[in-house]
């Protein structure tokens, strides 16, 4: 999701594994050395077969089975400037930010902000080394929701109770319209926080219950290993 940013466990095994495949001499040693102490065997590296599928397996090792949101009363933003950005363009469209809740044990933070329509809300979620997006969600009588969110494609299948829609780098005042235009009519009525508390955890639960049962293809790894493999800023911090 990002609602339940799963993409965050499996960082630290995506930045690992950068560059193994590619490297040179000495430094390709060194990072298969790096994979060897996280699990990989000499095996695992022989092909991109091998290398993808067990990437997929110890990264359903490292999934939770589940996550509880806590509050906390402040939070330092990643990148402050974006996170301005955010809040600014949620104000501007009469959101109103209230608390900050801390994914444990996965460590993302999400800011929930109420809106005056009913059965949505928005949030700006921190999720190292990603960094900082923002969603409107809508939760449906049904107790199923949808985020759309300002990021691209993750290439990885979703719930389909719990979907999320990547919309690409737009504003906020575009994921609301996409939101109030696609939305069902059996949508909830006005959230509250607890509200919007209870439907981020379920919406995170579920699917990592199902995705323990589902697993991940070798297709959907390589697709977040080659996003995380042109983030030099995500290389820069594991290396």
């Amino acid at each position: 999701m990002t609602i339940g940013n799963v993409v965050t466990i499996t960082s630290v095994l995506l930045g690992a594994a950068v560059g193994a495949v590619a490297g040179m001499t000495i430094q390709r040693l060194i990072r298969r050395r790096r994979l060897r102490k996280r699990g990989f065997t000499a095996e695992d590296l022989s092909s991109q077969e091998t290398f993808y599928k067990r990437l997929a397996e110890l990264t359903l090792q490292k999934l939770p089975q589940r996550i509880s949101l806590e509050e906390i009363l402040v939070h330092s933003w990643s990148k402050k400037a974006v996170y301005a950005r955010s809040r600014d363009a949620l104000e501007r469209l009469g959101f109103e930010r209230n608390a900050i809740f801390v994914a444990s044990p996965q460590k993302w933070v999400a800011e929930i902000w109420l809106s005056t329509h009913d059965g949505l809300f928005a949030a700006i979620l921190d999720s190292p080394p990603y960094g900082i997006h923002t969603e409107v969600i809508v939760e449906y009588r049904d107790g199923s929701t949808v985020s759309f969110e300002d990021t691209d494609e993750c290439g990885r299948q979703h719930l389909e109770n719990h979907s999320w829609i990547h919309c690409g780098s737009i504003g906020a005042d575009q994921l609301l319209q996409r939101a109030l235009r696609d939305r069902r009519s059996d949508h909830v009525g006005k959230m509250q926080v607890s509200d919007c508390l209870r439907a981020y955890e379920r919406a995170n639960n579920e699917t990592l219950a199902w995705r323990q049962k589902v697993g991940f293809s070798p297709a959907e790894i390589k697709h977040a290993y080659d996003r995380a493999r042109s983030r030099q800023t995500f290389l820069a911090k594991l290396w």
